[in-house]
This record gives C-alpha cells, sequence and structure tokens, in this order.
C-alpha cells in the first residue's frame, strides 16, 4: 500500500508509466461512458489510482453521440460518465438541452451518473447528478490544457497532462466516492504528523508547525467540519496533549475539532480499539496517520483491513496524498454532519449515566424524542447517505440511491420511514430507516437500517418495531414478513431479528409486535 502511496502521490508519475502500469484491483466494477469525445486516454491511465481503492474498471463505451440519444445505454453499468465537450454545442441552449436529455437519462438508469464537461459550463438542475469540477486542473495547465494540434489524432481537445490529471482525480475521488462506502474517521498521530518535533522532548513552544503541517491541520479541520470523526492516536500524555491545543494559537486544529482524544502509553492498536469502541464503528471505516512504519506494521498487523497512510517528513506531501485519499470525498456538506462529532462526544456522557442508572430511569433521565417522518422528502437525501454507509444494523443491505428513495416516496404502495433521534444532551439527526411495500395484505419489510450512533440506548426496539408497526398503519395491512441477509459485519442487526422478528424473516405471519414506547416522545410527521 505504501508503495502504491509513493509511485502515485509522492513522486507524480509520468504517463508512461501509468500506462505501463498492471492493474491488480480485486473489485471489479463496470463503468459506462457515454461521450460526444475520446475517454479511452483516461481509462488508460486510470488503472493505478484505482488500485488504491482496490477497484478494477471495465469501461463499456456508446458511440460518439452529440444527441444524447442514450438508445444503448448499459443499463447493468455500476455507473455512468456523461462525457462531453460541451463545445460541439451553441452555447445559447446548451443548458435547456443538456437538463432536458439527462431527465430522460434518469428516467432509464436509476445509478449513479457522473457528469464531466469540457469548453463550456452548464448548470445540472437534477441534483442526483454528480458534476466534476475541472477548473483545478484548469488552472494549473493554463495553455496546456487543451491540445487542438493531436484532437484528430487522441479524439480529444484535451491535453495528455490534463487526460492524466483527469484520470487522478477520478480514479482517487470521484469514482469511489460513487461505489463505495465512504470512510467515517481519520485517526492521525500527534509528534512529527501534526507538527515538526516531539511534544514530550520538545515542550509545547519547542515543537514546530511548518507550511506543510498548517495545511495539514487546515484539511483535517475542514474534514471534521464534513463530518468526518476526526481522532488521536498518540503516544503522549493526555494532559499534555490537551493543554498543547489550548495554548498554540497557531494551531488550525483546536481540541474541539477533535471526536476522540486518545493519548496514553498504550500501544497504537489498543488506543485504535478504545477509538472504535466510543466511535461504535468497524475498522474498515477508518484511515490511520502516522509517521512511524513500525507502528504502521503493527496497526495493521492487529486490523488488516484498516486503510493506513503514511505521514512523511515533508508534511505538504501527506497533505498532498490526503487530499486525495479514496473515501474522503463528499457531494456537499449537510446538516447531519454538522451534529455527529458532537453526538459521539455525548455518548461518553450517557454510557456514565447508563452504568449508574436501571434501564427505566436511564431513559426517562435522557428526555429522548422519537420523530417519525411518513414519506418526507426533504429527508430523502439523508435516508441514501445513510443507506449507503450503514453496515452494523442492516437488514437486506439494499443500497439507495437518491431517485430510488424519492421513487419510493411517491408509491403509493410502499412507505418510507425515517426517524430523527434527539434528547437533552445532543441531537442525533435521522438514524433510523425501514422502507415496507404492499402485497396484498402483507407488509414486507424490504429494508431496515439504523446508524451506528443511535444503537446501544435502549430504544432499538422502540425505533425499529415503531417505524414496522407504522408503515403497516399506513398501508392498512396486518401480517407481516421480512427480508433479512447475514452480511459480514451485521451481527447486531442479525440478533434484533432472532430477539423480535425471526418468525417473519421471508415468511408471512400475522404482525404481533409489542414494545413499550412510554418512556420516550414520540411524534408523526407526515409528508
Amino acid at each position: 500500500m505504501f508503495e502504491l502511496q509513493e509511485f502515485l502521490l509522492e513522486k507524480q508519475p509520468t504517463r508512461r508509466e501509468l500506462l505501463e502500469y498492471v492493474s491488480v484491483g480485486r473489485k471489479e466494477v463496470n463503468v459506462a461512458v457515454y461521450r460526444n469525445h475520446s475517454f479511452e486516454l483516461v481509462e488508460h491511465t486510470i488503472g493505478a489510482y484505482l488500485d488504491v481503492s482496490d477497484l478494477k474498471a471495465k469501461f463499456s463505451y456508446s458511440d460518439y453521440d452529440d444527441s444524447l440519444s442514450f438508445l444503448n445505454v448499459d443499463k447493468s453499468a455500476d455507473m455512468l460518465i456523461l462525457w462531453l465537450d460541451l463545445g460541439r454545442y451553441k452555447a445559447n441552449n446548451v443548458d435547456l438541452f443538456l437538463n432536458e436529455r439527462i431527465a430522460a437519462l434518469r428516467a432509464i438508469y436509476k445509478k449513479p451518473v457522473l457528469f464531466v464537461a469540457v469548453n463550456g459550463e452548464v448548470k445540472i438542475k437534477d441534483e442526483s447528478v454528480v458534476c466534476v469540477d475541472l477548473s483545478q486542473i484548469e488552472n494549473d495547465l493554463g495553455a496546456r490544457f487543451l491540445d487542438l494540434r493531436m484532437e484528430t489524432a487522441t479524439g480529444t481537445k484535451l491535453s495528455a497532462q490534463a487526460l492524466v490529471k483527469i484520470s487522478k482525480l477520478l480514479g482517487l475521488k470521484y469514482i469511489p466516492a460513487l461505489l463505495l462506502t465512504p470512510l467515517k474517521a481519520i485517526v492521525v498521530d500527534l509528534d512529527n504528523t501534526l507538527y515538526k518535533g516531539v511534544l514530550g522532548e520538545d515542550g509545547i513552544n519547542g515543537i514546530e508547525l511548518t507550511e506543510g503541517h498548517k495545511h495539514l491541520q487546515q484539511l483535517l479541520k475542514d474534514k471534521s467540519k464534513e463530518g468526518w470523526f476526526v481522532c488521536v492516536a498518540s503516544k503522549n500524555e493526555k494532559q499534555d496533549v490537551v493543554e498543547m491545543f489550548d495554548k498554540r494559537g497557531d494551531f488550525p486544529l483546536k481540541k474541539e475539532d477533535f471526536t476522540v482524544i486518545e493519548a496514553s502509553w498504550d500501544d497504537k492498536p489498543t488506543s485504535m480499539q478504545k477509538i472504535l469502541k466510543t466511535l461504535n464503528i468497524g475498522v474498515d471505516s477508518v484511515l490511520f496517520v502516522d509517521d512511524n512504519l513500525g507502528e504502521q506494521a503493527q496497526m495493521m498487523a492487529r486490523f488488516p483491513s484498516i486503510k493506513a497512510l503514511h505521514a512523511l517528513d515533508d508534511a505538504e506531501l501527506t497533505f498532498n496524498v490526503l487530499s486525495f485519499y479514496p473515501g474522503l470525498m463528499k457531494f456537499g456538506t449537510k446538516a447531519e454532519d454538522a451534529i455527529r462529532s458532537e453526538d459521539v462526544k455525548a455518548n461518553a456522557e450517557r454510557q456514565q449515566l447508563q452504568s449508574t442508572l436501571s434501564k427505566e430511569d436511564y431513559i426517562r433521565s435522557l428526555e429522548m424524542k422519537l420523530t417519525f417522518n411518513v414519506d418526507v422528502k426533504e429527508y430523502a437525501p439523508r435516508i441514501s447517505e445513510l443507506a449507503n454507509k450503514t453496515n452494523q444494523f442492516i437488514f437486506g443491505y439494499q443500497r439507495y440511491d437518491l431517485p430510488t428513495v424519492e421513487k419510493l416516496m411517491q408509491d403509493k404502495d410502499a412507505e418510507v420511514i425515517s426517524v430523527i433521534l434527539s434528547d437533552k444532551l445532543s441531537d442525533s439527526g435521522t438514524i433510523a430507516v425501514c422502507v415496507g411495500k404492499k402485497q396484498n395484505d402483507v407488509l414486507l419489510v424490504e429494508e431496515c437500517f439504523v446508524s451506528c450512533r443511535a444503537l446501544g440506548r435502549g430504544i432499538d426496539d422502540v425505533i425499529v418495531l415503531g417505524m414496522i408497526k407504522l408503515a403497516a398503519g399506513e398501508l392498512g395491512t396486518s401480517k407481516l414478513e421480512v427480508t433479512f441477509k447475514k452480511g459480514e459485519r451485521n451481527t447486531p442487526a442479525e440478533n434484533f431479528v432472532k430477539t423480535y422478528l425471526e418468525k417473519y424473516v421471508n415468511k408471512v405471519e400475522p404482525m404481533q409486535l409489542e414494545y413499550d414506547g412510554s418512556l420516550v416522545e414520540i411524534q408523526i410527521v407526515k409528508g
């Protein structure tokens, strides 16, 4: 992994080196390219970048089609890239034309669509279509962004340099962001990672914040604001670490930017285990950043599925690597992102209460409120996001995209129930979803998923059974069938199903669900 990091992100490989690279990605994905100019040169240099995510892409192509007829769209493809040279259209009607054709595409193709345009700008109205911003590449290359002399040979106005940079952008950021579950946490070392020097030896005022370290810290601060858990795993005295972030006014990162600070003399895997327990996430959702290769090896030996990034002496290089690391891209920051870290921090106080009170007194003391939303369209983006990142409590692994969620909400024989949770300590936002479909007098629970942040508060039954019962009431059904699929990590969901819903799994039975919701405030909102 570190060899690939060095090859791709530190040394900046030449086009020839990328062309000669042999991909070893194991996760095969099919990518359809609908275009009016050549994409092949991107395909030929993208393999190494996709390897960082263990992806191996098979590309299929349309003919050059300025009309965007979409007659031969491969509906089985995992995603579609709409690759257009806007210079081939008349400027006065291109916006209207493209939005009309994209609407036609979305009517027949429901999976992710990536729109990449050159030689012009257009505003795409459909929010489910992800638009790639090439402005930074164009600014970096200037006059070298295009190569009109080679267009007849290459089939595109884009230069070879531009195509390599686009390969990097798509291969490291956009394609993984659309096809893979995003990372949830970045766990960083401190000494010689976030600054130059050793806190315990050089002291708070002796450690150095270089320009590279400043950029790295600012990037991590931005990621924290975007909703990632940014945590510390460091061999230092915790009091010294807290004091450092309080006193170093030049540090972009502040104590409150971190979800968890695990500073002790434990080995790094032990610190990581504590962080995972606090966050309640799987280790495969974590990127570990450390300058010590020995500790990186120790971490990967304990947690083989963890993602790892080697922090370099030149922090500007570390910044560049982290900027492009797969799984750290979001298409817009949502309200949920702002509350996620604070909600996890509040879990420590909840756990303290839980250890000293009875279950009934604990639930009552938190003054919990559940808002059940029935087909409320404004929550569709969050529902889609949660569907594509939840792994521990999920019934059927249905990875709903935004158009599918919106279509389900409009279906008179389906219900999409989402739940917002809050208590006196924090707002948790939308934390659970149930999708039910009516089949005669039967409610088929096609999917149910709950955010890991909301598990273990003593009201899992109220949340899940409450959603199912509400869906049955809205659809007028009296019988129940539950779809469940055992996965690698959904043991919490499996245990819940065995306790409450086992007799309904893949068979129809009269619905009899019992739970006590008297200890929480419940509100129902209908879309």
